[in-house]
This record gives structure tokens, C-alpha cells and sequence, in this order.
């Protein structure tokens, strides 16, 4: 099984999260442009991958209410972006999607969103027919840099094809080193890093990535 991130990795993010992260702000009362404001984007780049409830807090001083308050329009503004169609598919993703599943490779995808973005995600690049999983990070115990999202598609193949593979029998492939540091824990076979997305390859080298690509595609040549 090959297991995805999204947002910079399969789909071209575009600084979205940044831009609904900056609207959630202000609607906290926080002004764009602003020293506050450009050392909570520095956060948000440096921890992209993580659970976003988990920024959240950390950028409340663990205030759950106000973090929760951020989050909600955080998640509006995230679904709004891709509803308007500025969330698009880096090239070739589908027929990555594809092939792969044509040769025996199930695809799942993971991502730090909620389940409710993660589904406008899926519907608005028509993903629902080409892949086999996804988990969001509201689903599951802990996010990322924990492996929690990866055992969880690994859950899912064995139940519904009544297997019993392993992280072994799986390759992760991320933009962030909390994608890095997930693969490691999880005990993936191949973690691959792509430089499509926040952090730089030197970053994902030293997070634990075995293989950095220039875009998910390439995962065919490793697979």
C-alpha cells in the first residue's frame, strides 16, 4: 500500500492553509501583516502536517475554546477555498492513483485536516473512485508525527481485504518532516519525501526520509 499526504503532496496547496489559517486569526482578533501574525504563519509552516486543532492550541496557550473558536473557521474558510476550486491536483496524481491500484498497490491518503475538509478535498478532485482509504486526523488518537493515521489504514486494508500486511509492505510519501517522522515510527519500508511542498529535502533527509522525489509521481520509480 502506498499512503499520501495532501496538502502539498498529491494536491497543490497554493499557500491555502496559510490563507485560511490567517482568516481564522483574524477572526480572533489577530491583524495580518502584523509581528504576532508573521511568527503564528512561521508556526503553522514549521509544524504543516500536524493536526491543525493541535496548532491551534499551541498558538491559544492551550486555551481550548478560543483554539476550538480558530479551528471551526479555520475549517470553513479551508472548505470555501476548495469549493471555489483553488485546491487542485498536482499533475498526473489520478493516474498515479491509478496505476498504481492497477498493479496491486492499494492508495490511501492521510492528512492533519479534519474529516469534514478531507471530504471536500476527496469530492472536489473527484478522488472518491481512485482510491481505496482515507484517515483524517480527527479520526484518530494522536496526529502526526505519530504513526496513529498510517495503523489506521493499515486497519482498514486488512479488514476489507482480508490480509495481514504490515508497515513493511507499505511506502509513506509526505512534503513535511511530521510526515518523515511518521513514516519512521510506523516502521515503513519506504518513506519518501517529496519537494513539492513545505519543507525543503534537507529537512526530510534529516527527519528520516529514505528516498526524496521531485513530485508523488515518481513514487512509481521506486515502488
Amino acid at each position: 500500500m502506498a499512503v499520501f499526504d495532501v496538502a502539498g503532496t498529491t494536491a497543490r496547496d497554493g499557500g491555502l492553509v496559510v490563507e485560511a489559517f490567517e482568516n481564522a486569526m483574524v477572526s480572533m482578533g489577530v491583524t495580518r501583516g502584523t509581528p504576532e501574525m508573521d511568527q503564528m504563519v512561521n508556526y503553522v509552516n514549521a509544524t504543516m502536517g500536524e493536526r491543525k486543532i493541535d496548532v491551534f492550541l499551541h498558538l491559544c496557550d492551550g486555551d481550548s475554546v478560543r483554539a476550538n473558536q480558530a479551528h471551526d473557521f479555520f475549517v470553513e474558510s479551508y472548505i470555501g477555498l476548495v469549493k471555489s476550486g483553488k485546491l487542485q491536483e498536482f499533475d498526473g496524481v489520478t493516474k498515479l492513483f491509478d496505476e498504481l491500484r492497477e498493479n496491486g498497490i492499494a492508495v490511501g491518503i492521510t492528512t492533519g485536516f479534519p474529516r469534514d475538509i478531507l471530504d471536500s478535498v476527496i469530492s472536489g478532485l473527484n478522488w472518491a473512485q481512485h482510491i481505496d482509504f482515507s484517515v483524517a486526523a480527527s479520526e484518530v488518537v494522536e496526529g502526526r508525527p505519530s504513526p496513529d493515521m498510517i495503523f489506521r489504514c493499515i486497519v482498514l486494508y486488512n479488514k476489507q481485504f482480508e490480509s495481514h500486511i504490515s508497515a513493511e509492505d507499505i511506502a509513506v510519501i509526505g512534503d513535511t518532516e511530521s510526515d518523515m517522522r511518521a513514516g519512521v515510527t510506523a516502521g515503513a519500508h519506504i518513506i519518501a519525501g517529496v519537494s513539492t511542498g513545505t519543507h525543503s529535502p534537507e529537512k526530510l533527509l534529516r527527519a528520516g526520509a529514505t528516498h526524496v522525489l521531485d513530485g508523488a509521481v515518481n513514487i512509481l520509480s521506486i515502488c
